[in-house]
């Protein structure tokens, strides 16, 4: 539920430079650093605020839709409707991930490779940490993975692979690492679907072997296993696309 900003609440004023709109999105980034704007705060409208930074409503209205395409306002329509501000999400640190992969800010190989550091990590810290109910919703996982061999599958199997590492991410107790893990993993979702599974790789086996040493707390030995999933996978992906640009 939004709720009206009080008028002193954020510090505004006015704006000079050509481009308005940045500047716009520049101070209201500040003022929720600072505090001053938090979640579920409504701002002005746009009127009040074209008054306050002394630009047009066209420039407000630019900022608006810039920081709603990041997530840190929703625009809400109606009588009653506004800039409001939003709760934190992942959102949109996997668009932004999303965006340079595919439009080339980095490349695929720079990518999987920073998705391995990043995962041995989370094992190591998922050896430490993981609950019985960790366990359980893994190997859930696993179960209905391995269930899934017909090529009528491939939607699903895909999602539930792209799962397993939310699960196993989630079970550091990071909620830092969840974002991390989820922005670097979700882009992958794409080239999957488009290049095809590896057929000649049981996933599920895999993860099983995996499981088995998370269970007993072994990191070396459950790194080893990730590593090696991850190293096939993405050198499976790589030789594909090297082959659709032949």
């Amino acid at each position: 539920m939004s709720h009206s900003l009080p008028n002193s609440a954020a510090e505004f004023t006015p704006v000079r430079t050509r481009r308005a709109f940045e500047e716009i999105c520049v101070q209201i980034r500040r003022e929720v650093q600072a505090g001053n704007l938090k979640p579920g705060d409504k701002l002005p409208a746009e009127r009040e605020l074209a008054a306050r930074f002394q630009v047009s409503r066209s420039s407000v209205r630019e900022a608006l839709r810039a920081l709603e395409i990041v997530g840190v306002v929703t625009l809400q329509r109606g009588a009653r409707g506004g800039a409001v501000i939003q709760e934190g999400s992942i959102e949109s640190i996997t668009h932004v991930m999303q965006d340079l992969l595919f439009l080339g800010g980095f490349s695929l190989e720079d990518f999987t490779e920073a998705r391995v550091c990043l995962q041995r990590e989370v094992v190591r810290l998922a050896c430490d940490r993981a609950t019985e109910e960790d366990f359980k919703v893994l190997e859930e996982n696993v179960a209905k993975t391995a269930a899934l061999r017909s090529p009528e599958g491939l939607m699903q199997r895909t999602e539930l692979t792209l799962e397993f590492y939310s699960l196993l991410a989630a079970a550091t107790g990071n909620k830092v690492l969840c974002a991390l893990m989820s922005a670097i993993t979700d882009p992958l979702r794409d080239y999957i679907t488009r290049l095809g599974p590896d057929r000649s790789w049981d996933v599920a086996a895999s993860r099983s072997k995996f499981l088995e040493h998370l269970r007993a707390r072994d990191s070396e030995s459950a790194v080893a296993e990730m590593v090696s999933h991850m190293t096939r996978l993405h050198q499976y992906l790589l030789a594909q696309m090297q082959q659709g640009d032949s």
